[in-house]
């Protein structure tokens, strides 16, 4: 009996052990993958200052202290005086770091020359599309609103240098399903799937189970997963399952990056068609959100 019970014991440890050791590891590689995503700011035009919303200000003399204000208040880009350039007579300014809301696209409609500051974004190199729709404090989306299967929606969002997008947090479907409303889209493909009925994996990599947030409509997922392997979100802020065949509308998100090649966020800008420029500021859309928990002093 003694026996029988050191056996169950040792069959208790094993258990509770190997549990363990799985969540420590499932939980290294959901960090590793969540580490990665700190932005980076890159260089984009010196002598240029962008007037997008501002989220936060402060005066440094740095542009390491600009670069950390801005990632703590989670800006898509900034504005900063070196001091080189107040040192040379110009006007004084006010502050010398500016952490913006959302990030320039295609032609820099935004962008005025101010021999005071240099522009930094974390979307420097592709630049992001003249179409796109900023989401602050998250990122830089694009809808295709044509509907199509999963597999050419994927497709569609390499071609911009995106991927289907994350909506693995409260946030993010918030914002997102407000984005399609906006649009007047009901439903789209987002970057989450599974592959043969597994675990749901975002396109950012990181399994569902490395979040506890789910945004599942009543009765999703299906059970019969191997036939509902993609995920669309929908206006009213919940996650359908649904077959990767089936066509809707693909929401990607912009994937950050750089180095910034001189010159290029004015390209279109400077291409004129019919005597007119081939864009105009209402196609810059940012879709504001509630954001009180910034500090704007």
């Amino acid at each position: 009996m003694l026996v029988h019970a050191k056996q169950t014991m040792f069959l208790v440890i094993l258990c509770y052990l190997t549990i363990k050791l799985t969540s420590v590891s499932s939980d290294s590689q959901c960090s590793k993958v969540t580490a990665s995503r700190t932005p980076k700011y890159h260089l984009m035009e010196k002598c240029y200052r962008s007037s997008l919303g501002m989220i936060a200000k402060a005066n440094y003399t740095s542009l390491t202290s600009c670069q950390r204000l801005g990632i703590e208040k989670k800006g898509l880009s900034i504005n900063f005086s070196p001091p080189e350039a107040r040192d040379d007579g110009n006007m004084a300014t006010e502050y010398t770091c500016e952490v913006l809301r959302c990030a320039e696209a295609d032609g820099g409609l935004s962008l005025v020359n101010d021999s005071r500051y240099d522009h930094y974004s974390i979307y420097a190199k592709p630049i992001p599309h003249v179409n796109s729709t900023c989401v602050p404090a998250i990122g830089m989306f694009f809808i295709f609103t044509k509907r199509m299967n999963y597999s050419n929606g994927l497709r569609e969002c390499k071609n911009l240098s995106g991927i289907p997008a994350d909506v693995t947090t409260e946030q993010r479907t918030e914002s997102l399903a407000q984005l399609l409303a906006g649009a007047s889209i009901e439903t789209a493909f987002v970057g989450l799937k599974s592959k043969n009925g597994s675990v749901f994996v975002s396109s950012s990599g990181d399994g569902l189970d490395c979040s506890t947030y789910r945004a599942w409509a009543p009765g999703f997922p299906k059970r019969l997963r191997k036939k509902y392997d993609c995920v669309i979100i929908t206006r009213e802020r919940t996650w359908k399952s649904a077959p990767c065949k089936n066509n809707y509308p693909m929401l990607c998100e912009l994937i950050p990056g750089g180095p910034y090649k001189k010159g290029s966020i004015f390209t279109s800008r400077n291409k004129k068609e019919n005597g007119w420029y081939a864009y105009s500021r209402l196609q810059h859309k940012i879709v504001f959100q509630d954001r009180s928990h910034f500090d704007t002093t």
